[in-house]
């Protein structure tokens, strides 16, 4: 998962990406991933102009869920499951300490059971020009 962190600017005129990080989760087991998106806003997104950004501009920004975005919103975002059965099921399976992740988007809601979780930095945002430089 590739995560992108915003902060404000230092002259206090907008924000920027402060910078990118990649969260790995090892030993993956389970992955359960399903809508946020209300069934109201499914009946109006149906259509391809919802399946990019740029389709959607094109016909004249129509109410919906854009799902060509290609990102979410991590909000309320991630966080552990405490006591997870799933995860003491698959503990005593593997013998190694298992845990469950529960990550809610404004479009979708996960769920993993996974070993570790190991976050990289990817980038660094200017706050100056808005770039991102990669970091070796």
């Amino acid at each position: 998962m590739i995560v992108e962190v915003p902060a404000a600017k230092p002259d206090g005129s907008g924000s920027y990406v402060e910078g990118q990080y990649r969260y790995r989760f090892t030993h993956c087991v389970e992955a359960h991933v399903e809508t946020t998106v209300k069934p109201d806003a499914w009946n109006v997104s149906s259509g391809d102009e919802f399946t990019s950004y740029s389709a959607w501009d094109r016909t004249g920004s129509p109410d919906g869920y854009v799902w060509g975005v290609e990102f979410s919103d991590a909000y309320p975002g991630a966080s552990m499951v405490a006591d997870s059965p799933r995860a003491a099921v698959w503990s005593e399976r593997l013998d190694r300490a298992m845990y469950e992740i529960q990550i809610e988007t404004n479009a979708f809601l996960m769920k993993l059971v996974c070993h570790d979780l190991r976050v990289a930095q990817l980038a660094v945002g200017d706050p100056t020009t808005g770039d991102l430089m990669p970091l070796e």
